[in-house]
């Protein structure tokens, strides 16, 4: 069966899955249902608890305990804690070492896969991608890479020819990236949890008129209804060829050096997979803006053909996400995309 076949074909889900997922699956053994449906449950699941019940615990012995679990040997100067993580709680110790610890059983299964492609990259990109230092069940540790947030404010403020230089780089990635050939491995490539399918978007777009047009002004409703009309009303709109892709390319998953005026490297593979290469376009296009995007068509032969999906993932995405605030009942998600960019062209 093809990669295409398998992005909407039946995928196993077992009931291995601790407690906190058992809204995706209930109580019984073993179902089957479409990849994408799955992904989406498992999101709602997520938000359906609401970040109150995975917040991390701020004592510090528990965390002393936790690090010397993983690293017996280390001592520790100091660390910081991540509080914002959803599947994961995250661990900045010393400056150097970066400790993550899965909250689900399910993120253990996406830490493992996670680990995979963060092997499989290694040789295999110009910018560079953590090292799995030590992975146990549920524990990931890799050593810090050096850079900051790459920020949209630090690429509008870069001059002309650092610009490009910037965007080769980008486009020298996802060309690298999505060109990867994944047949003849010995283990099988995940597939992205990013939405990527008609069906996704269909139950999407549901959603967003039952639980968000209520809430919006009329515009605000015309303005999506538009967007999703525009891609809805094409049968093959979301037809893709698949590829590996990143899935989450935000600006704090991109590392800068502001001395070198260049990047280094990308981080956090958790939801990557084979998927449709427009969504990775989509992400940059709704933190960065097509000033940006365009300038990676020199890089990145497929730039014209994936832009009309990409241009409807930048703006989705928003959309999306303020979907899933509403139905969890938490603010955070409506302010997720806060400070993104805004020159989306057309086609």
């Amino acid at each position: 069966m093809t990669m295409l076949g398998r992005l909407s074909s039946i995928t196993q889900v077992r009931n291995s899955f601790p407690e906190e997922s058992q809204t995706i699956i209930s109580s019984i053994k073993l179902i089957e249902i479409n990849h994408d449906l799955a992904c989406n449950l498992m999101c709602k699941s997520i938000i359906k608890k609401g970040r109150q019940g995975v917040r991390m615990i701020n004592i510090d012995s528990y965390w002393h305990e936790k690090i010397h679990n993983v690293m017996p040997d280390l001592e520790i100067r100091h660390y910081k804690k991540h509080q914002e993580g959803l599947v994961n709680d995250v661990l900045l110790v010393n400056d150097t070492w970066v400790i993550r610890f899965t909250k689900t059983g399910w993120g253990k299964e996406l830490m493992d896969l996670e680990v995979q492609l963060m092997r499989f990259l290694q040789t295999r990109l110009s910018l560079k991608v953590p090292f799995p230092e030590k992975h146990e069940e549920g524990v990931l540790v890799y050593r810090l890479l050096e850079g900051i947030d790459f920020l949209k404010k630090t690429w509008e403020e870069t001059d002309e020819a650092h610009q490009q230089a910037l965007a080769d780089q980008i486009g020298r990635f996802l060309r690298e990236l999505h060109g990867i050939t994944t047949e003849n491995l010995d283990w099988e490539v995940p597939l992205t949890l990013a939405p990527v399918t008609r069906e996704t978007w269909l139950d999407i777009h549901q959603r967003v008129e039952e639980k968000v047009n209520p809430l919006l002004l009329p515009h605000q409703i015309h303005w999506i209804e538009d967007l999703f009309e525009s891609a809805l009303a094409i049968p093959d709109f979301f037809d893709f060829e698949p590829a590996l892709i990143h899935g989450d390319l935000a600006p704090y998953h991109i590392l800068y050096l502001p001395e070198e005026q260049r990047l280094n490297a990308i981080l956090d593979f958790g939801i990557s997979g084979m998927g449709d290469p427009a969504t990775d376009l989509g992400n940059l296009i709704c933190n960065y803006g097509e000033s940006l995007v365009k300038r990676i068509r020199s890089q990145y032969p497929m730039y014209d053909d994936l832009l009309p999906r990409a241009r409807f993932y930048a703006q989705a995405l928003e959309v999306q996400w303020v979907l899933l605030g509403v139905e969890s009942g938490e603010n955070y998600w409506f302010t997720a995309h806060l400070g993104g960019a805004r020159d989306t062209g057309h086609a």
